[in-house]
């Protein structure tokens, strides 16, 4: 009999799943299973006769060691890879390393330095040695330090790479890669040269991307709009401009802020304006400005040139009596203090509109500073000006929603943020100017922006500052960041519309996984705004056509899944450099030239560049590039950019076909952080738990879009299952007998039911990315298998079947594992290059598997009945119901896409429910309750189970015997009558 729980065999060794990954690792390894090319599948002609499948995920960039998060991302394609080898596809599955751009020269400087946080971090959260890391003081050394770890990791957790293909992004043959594709973006117009401004770092002296920041990933730059209000101020005609992302409150201004204790500034202004194609910079006089010091400094990096004449502090301006003149309405409106002003967001200086804006009317409010009555304002009071209608509210929007909640004062701030963000969002979604907006009145507000904003800066009434979406934006060297405008910077125009039609081409033809994020990717493909590709340094390749500049790391990992088709040539045949001409890459991938100029120019044989190109065209297009959620914004949305652009799109069938995004990973409800801490490396995964625990769990514990938590006590969990599902293969080693050789009872039937419609399930959870589902059905088979035993199954030859399907179904999953009970259970060759399990149709049905839950909710009600009646009953009389309610369940599973309204009269028609009265509405009403599906032979069954259920009860089963009590009128189809005695 198959033992489902723990063995307490003696002799029996110990399951070590770290020592059977080892084995097979090595055995993989030493017979290059997962080495693959275009014509490794080859008829007699010598051409491809597998269909392929290319997978790739993001590559790692290489300043820690691997960890959890990347755990997750990784696993999920070299599953997928596995499965689609068993679907007798040839398979294209490798790896690179991302080192280029700033974060590796930090990290050396960091540890150079011997920065107590960072070798802490390093030591105590990546595990690495401190004698070893103390040696990591150079970019060079964590390269080949990370490298070397990253690849033992992926060795170590079994991963199916063709490791011919590996490289690292600062390789010089991967560098002419790269060159070529920025000579082609440049020659296709994508690469301009100009001012704008970019994320920057003041300390590195660089423009920053995502990889090189330490906070602030998230943050986006923000377009504000400067609205110049106008002073007399030591006898000098002044600017005092006002940031906001509302231009159109300036028709509801009543006064302005400033803070009392900060400095303020009166500086001379200046616009540097670059010549076309010219890195000669000219200034012209903008004015004289008052704004906070703060302020100043970031205009300065922003196409101005600011030459400060004095510093005063805010209440110097009050104290003055400034004001201002409001350039669109031409009102003057006074100066008053406010505390809530802060100096690192905008100008200093804040437009007040409380009609809409309930900071600014509580505000005025504690001033007392409101204009209650017609005359007040000589009292140096304000009068609220509306300039929005809106639905639901009056004239003044932020006076009637503060009175309505209670607000008292600024110190109700929770109240002040919701009472804020209801009206900005009634405003924005349903409110129009209204007549004291001039010509704009009727313009809805969510239209007016970029209008307003064009219209006030063509008459000179306003300008454009940038900013963060938020303020805590810092370098990993520590620095926080600024928005600068560069002069003379390479960017990628991906503003460009031409291009974008061409991306959301891509997109509409692409799949995703989850498909909501089919909509995010078009959203970012709007709002994609012109990129700066270059900086002064780091790690990584020259631009080609200017070589003070190196490409950064964002721009040079778009399309190099490319590479890796040809990558192994370039390994194995040590190409060089020099020989790696544009006009090869030309030829390979776009089909330019001819392969005898091209042999002759390069001097490589024309054999191998015939068999780049068709490597090339075989695994191409890319079928699925997988990646977390954090590069859907960046580098995801570049690769689409970029194969549109170097492809075209006469090339479209080149370009990605699809894009599946996961969630993040905590650690016990933790945030991963590389610094911090938790990290979980993926070597201590591997050697703690074993590298298919690990892959188990971190692949099936959570669907593509969650964020997956990972808890230790439910990997031990995941252990210990698949040790006892190791143990039942054990305990069928010597089973010698098929399945159609045996006769099968009706509980067998139901087993090999369960088993061949999990394959159907497992089959379409492994296309569609559902991993989870992989693990669900595991652990439903570790219960079906419980309840055979339980039902007196003990089919040896059904078990070992069920065994080998599984260990088929898993091995995509927990690979090492299942080669081990391949092996042990006789047969030849490896599991991972078996074929996917085929379902056997003859075993598939459905009434079988109604027919064991209708046995178990029989219990339950039989239970059910024994607690409350507190008996041990010698008899149990069971009925089920009569055939007319069997009929009517039939006739409304027929007609199950009808409701109860429409059923009924179907029903009445029907001389045999007619008769029944008002009991069949009744029933109608109930089934539609619990579920209408196909009827089974309850009786039949219940027979077949009579052995069963009077050994779980410990008395007589009677089924539809002498009608005790009139108790079969209770009855109904998936629920029996019961009586005991």
């Amino acid at each position: 009999m198959l033992n489902t729980e723990k063995t307490n065999t003696k002799d029996r060794k110990e399951l070590n799943f770290t020592e059977i990954a080892d084995k097979w690792q090595k055995i993989w390894e030493d017979n290059k299973i997962f080495e693959t090319e275009y014509n490794k599948y080859a008829d007699t002609d010598g051409n491809p006769s597998k269909e392929k499948f290319f997978i790739t995920a993001a590559f790692p960039y290489l300043n820690g060691v691997l960890h959890a998060g990347h755990l997750r991302t990784f696993t999920i394609p070299e599953t997928l890879a596995r499965y689609n080898r068993m679907k007798g596809k040839n398979v294209l599955w490798t790896f690179g390393y991302h080192v280029t751009g700033t974060p590796i020269l930090g990290l050396a400087e960091l540890i150079k330095n011997r920065n107590e946080h960072t070798v802490w971090a390093y030591n105590n959260l990546h595990k690495i040695p401190m004698d070893e890391l103390l040696e990591l003081n150079t970019p060079q050394n964590i390269v080949n330090c990370f490298s070397e770890k990253a690849t033992e990791a992926f060795k170590k957790m079994g991963f199916s790479l063709d490791w011919r293909r590996n490289f690292k992004t600062d390789d010089k043959v991967f560098s002419k890669f790269i060159e070529w594709q920025f000579y082609t973006l440049k020659e296709k117009g994508y690469i301009s040269k100009g001012s704008h401004p970019v994320r920057y770092c003041p300390s590195c002296d660089n423009p920053v991307e995502d990889h090189d920041l330490l906070h602030g990933e998230e943050a986006t730059t923000v377009e504000y709009t400067l609205i110049k209000f106008t002073t007399k101020y030591d006898d000098k005609e002044c600017i005092v401009p006002m940031a906001t992302l509302r231009p159109e409150t300036v028709f509801g201004v009543t006064n302005a802020w400033v803070n009392p204790n900060e400095t303020y500034v009166l500086a001379e202004v200046y616009d540097e304006i670059q010549k076309m194609d010219s890195e000669e910079i000219n200034t012209q006089f903008n004015g004289y400005w008052i704004m906070g010091k703060e302020c100043a400094y970031k205009l300065s990096e922003q196409d101005k040139k600011i030459d400060i004449i004095k510093e005063m502090k805010g209440n110097e301006l009050i104290d003055n009596k400034v004001m201002l003149k409001n350039p669109v309405s031409q009102k003057m409106v006074p100066l008053f203090p406010a505390d809530f002003v802060e100096m690192g967001i905008g100008t200093g200086c804040v437009m007040s509109v409380p009609a809409h804006a309930p900071y600014d009317y509580i505000a005025l409010k504690d001033l007392d500073a409101i204009a209650e009555v017609p005359g007040d304002e000589e009292n140096g009071k304000v009068s609220l000006i509306g300039l929005v209608s809106v639905d639901g509210y009056g004239k003044f929007p932020a006076k009637e929603i503060v009175e309505k909640l209670g607000i008292k004062n600024q110190e109700d701030d929770e109240l002040l943020e919701q009472a804020t963000s209801k009206i900005y969002k009634d405003e924005f979604h349903k409110g129009k100017l209204n007549e004291n907006c001039g010509i704009y009145e009727g313009i809805p507000v969510k239209d007016i922006k970029e209008k307003l904003t064009k219209d006030h800066i063509a008459n000179g009434l306003a300008e454009v500052m940038y900013e963060f979406s938020e303020q805590n934006v810092v370098c990993r060297c520590g620095q926080k960041c600024i928005i600068k405008t560069v002069k003379g910077q390479w960017f990628i125009t991906y503003s460009d519309d031409e291009w974008k039609r061409l991306a959301h081409e891509c997109i509409d033809d692409m799949n995703f996984k989850p498909e909501s994020f089919r909509q995010e990717f078009h959203n970012k493909v709007d709002w994609m705004k012109d990129k700066a590709c270059a900086r002064r340094k780091g790690l990584g390749t020259r631009l080609p056509f200017d070589k003070e500049w190196m490409i950064e790391s964002l721009s040079d990992s778009t399309i190099y899944m490319a590479y890796y088709t040809i990558a192994r040539f370039i390994n194995v045949q040590n190409i060089s450099t020099e020989q790696l001409k544009p006009e090869l890459f030309d030829y390979v991938f776009l089909g330019k030239g001819d392969v005898e100029s091209v042999s002759e120019l390069t001097n490589i044989s024309k054999e191998t560049i015939i068999d780049m190109r068709r490597e090339f065209l075989y695994f191409y297009p890319l079928d699925w590039r997988c990646s977390a959620k954090d590069l859907v914004p960046n580098h995801l949305t570049f690769m689409i950019f970029n194969h549109a652009a170097i492809f075209g799109e006469q090339n479209k069938g080149l370009w990605p076909r699809g894009i599946e995004v996961n969630g993040y990973v905590t650690i016990e409800g933790k945030k991963l952080s590389k610094s911090k801490g938790p990290v979980l490396p993926v070597m201590e995964v591997a050697e703690k738990y074993g590298a298919d625990v690990g892959r188990f769990y971190i692949t099936t514990c959570a669907e593509l879009p969650q964020d997956a938590d990972i808890k230790f006590k439910e990997m031990e969990k995941a252990r210990d299952n698949l040790t006892k599902f190791y143990e039942m293969a054990l305990d069928l080693k010597e089973v010698n007998t098929r399945v159609e050789e045996t006769k099968l009872s009706r509980i067998d039937m139901w087993l090999l039911h369960k088993l061949y419609n999990a394959v159907s399930i497992a089959d379409e959870a492994y296309t569609d990315f559902q991993l989870r589902k992989i693990s669900i059905l595991f652990y439903e088979l570790m219960n079906d298998l419980r309840w055979y035993k339980r039902r007196g199954g003990e089919n040896k030859s059904v078990l070992r079947e069920v065994i080998v399907v599984w260990n088929k179904l898993l091995m995509p999953v927990t690979p090492h594992l299942c080669e081990e009970i391949w092996q042990e259970l006789g047969y030849e060759g490896f599991v991972s290059l078996e074929k996917f399990p085929i379902i056997k149709q003859e075993f598939l049905n459905n009434d079988l598997e109604r027919g064991e839950e209708f046995i178990k909710s029989t219990m339950e009600d039989t239970r059910s009945i024994l607690s409350v009646a507190k008996i041990q009953p010698s008899k149990i009389y069971v009925y089920t119901a009569d055939d007319w309610k069997y009929n009517l369940m039939e006739f409304m599973h027929d007609n199950q896409d009808k409701n109860v309204k429409q059923i009924i009269p179907l029903v009445m028609q029907n001389v045999e429910f007619k008769q029944q009265g008002k009991a069949v509405v009744k029933l109608i009403n109930e089934f539609m309750k619990i579920g209408v599906k196909n009827t089974i032979n309850e009786e039949e069954i219940l027979e077949n189970a009579k052995e069963f259920l009077s050994s779980e009860f410990d008395a007589e089963i009677i089924v539809n015997g002498e009608d005790v009590m009139n108790k079969k009128k209770f009855a109904i189809p998936y629920k029996i009558a019961i009586y005991m005695e």
